[in-house]
């Protein structure tokens, strides 16, 4: 069933529903983006009913409960594309019906409810899958852009702690590059955030690795995206919430496992080099906090002119 045809069987039954069913039903009518993106707790909160009163309802259309309504409303609201512009005045309007501090709310649960749904067996199957792709790789590649970018640099920073084979593409200066363009082998593993609508450049690049023999790891929001075809492992990540933009909260957590279980596999002595980088990074001054460190001294203050400096 889609949101059409569940919309049109609200209204049939509309008439036929109890008095506290049919506010349920009103609300469900009157405000669909609220239905995809609101916890069922707070919808039931907007409404002034009982939680059980939405399940009641999802069983008066045949349906097992509330989140059945909730999943078509979710994805009528994806095929409706990812227009910033219409998101964002859903993000003022639903600010206006619900306040700040409930929207806040509404926005740190919805983080919450992505990043639990990630924790099970099937979703981190491919995870590690891919972390040994990533342990094995003579190079890895990580690529990332627009507001891919940070996930792909947090990957390529902190490995760089103890690994020596990770090149980040950067768009500054073409930074990375050359390398990808001359380099490319079979033994190599490109890990790749991007959600739709995706970077023509990003599957540009992916593109010519993967023809190239280099294996893919793709995190993405759907299993229909262009660069999941090339994929040797696939990484789904939920990223749609209230807000305007699409969060990428759960990217980040995907690649900070990533992280972690290339680390616990690695073939080298970690311990060493992540000591090697620290005491280097002392070394050059980079960090802030050692005990030998002091603050600049402040130069004294000048007198003002005309004033002399008043003795002790």
């Amino acid at each position: 069933m889609n949101q059409p045809q569940l919309t049109a069987l609200i209204k049939q039954r509309f008439d036929s529903l109890p008095r506290q069913v049919r506010l349920a039903a009103a609300f469900v009518l009157d405000n669909p983006h609220e239905v995809a993106v609101l916890s069922m707790r707070e919808q039931a909160r907007l409404i002034a009913v009982p939680a059980s009163t939405l399940t009641r309802f999802a069983k008066a259309l045949g349906l097992p409960g509330y989140d059945s309504i909730r999943d078509i409303f979710k994805s009528g609201l994806r095929e409706r594309g990812n227009g910033f512009g219409s998101r964002a005045q859903d993000l003022v309007e639903l600010n206006q019906r619900i306040g700040e501090e409930a929207l806040a709310m509404e926005l740190a649960s919805n983080a919450s409810a992505q990043i639990q749904s990630l924790c099970s067996v099937d979703t981190m199957a491919p995870v590690v899958r891919a972390a040994r792709l990533l342990s094995g790789a003579r190079e890895i590649y990580c690529l990332g852009l627009r507001g891919s970018f940070p996930v792909a640099f947090q990957f390529a920073h902190v490995s760089e702690y103890f690994a020596r084979n990770v090149t980040l593409i950067d768009g500054a200066g073409e930074s990375g590059i050359m390398k990808i363009m001359h380099q490319p082998s079979s033994r190599d593993v490109l890990l790749i955030c991007s959600m739709s609508p995706h970077s023509r450049r990003a599957m540009s690049i992916a593109t010519h690795l993967q023809q190239a023999g280099v294996r893919l790891v793709v995190i993405t929001d759907s299993a229909s995206s262009p660069l999941a075809r090339l994929a040797a492992e696939t990484i789904l990540v939920p990223n749609k919430g209230a807000s305007f933009f699409d969060t990428m909260v759960p990217a980040f957590l995907i690649a900070e496992i990533l992280l972690a279980l290339t680390a616990a596999t690695s073939k080298i002595n970690i311990r060493s080099h992540i000591a090697d980088t620290e005491k280097k990074m002392w070394g050059v001054g980079e960090w802030w906090g050692m005990q030998s460190e002091q603050p600049p001294a402040l130069e004294p203050r000048a007198a003002a002119p005309g004033k002399a400096r008043r003795r002790r």
